[in-house]
């Protein structure tokens, strides 16, 4: 980092009077009174409190900025696994599908690879099996 100054983060550095300016605003009475009430409990003067709240904000400016990409790059990666899950979950019912309706036509390799113990409960659950695309005289 050459001639580079690195920022730090927290409250900005002391401004010289030099580097002022007087700026004047309109707020309702009933804010003013607010802060100085605020200003009371901190044990500051409610100019002091205002110029505080002004650079909190602006320090602040840069990470809500940083914290919104963030939030927006988590939201993109959260859809993308949603739509990987979708995927997965449609592979899966298809296989399994595949391998009932191989079972169904009598297909014992797929089947005893596939469900392997769990065979005769497949083909004894498989009566009930009624979403077949073909006609049971078929089966």
């Amino acid at each position: 980092m050459t001639g580079e100054t690195k920022k730090k983060a927290g409250r900005p550095p002391k401004v010289k009077s030099t580097d002022t300016t007087e700026l004047r605003i309109t707020i309702p009475t009933v804010t003013v009174e607010y802060i100085k009430q605020v200003a009371a409990i901190k044990g500051v003067e409610p100019g002091t409190l205002v110029r505080q709240a002004v650079e909190t904000h602006v320090s602040l400016g840069d990470r809500l900025e940083k914290i919104e990409a963030d939030m927006n790059e988590v939201r993109g990666l959260h859809s993308s696994i949603l739509t990987s899950l979708d995927r997965i979950g449609e592979f899966i019912a298809r296989r399994e599908r595949d391998y009932r309706i191989a079972l169904a036509g009598g297909d014992t390799d797929v089947a005893d690879e596939v469900f392997a113990d769990d065979v005769m409960d497949v083909r004894r659950d498989l009566s009930d099996f009624e979403d077949l695309p073909f006609e049971e005289g078929d089966r």
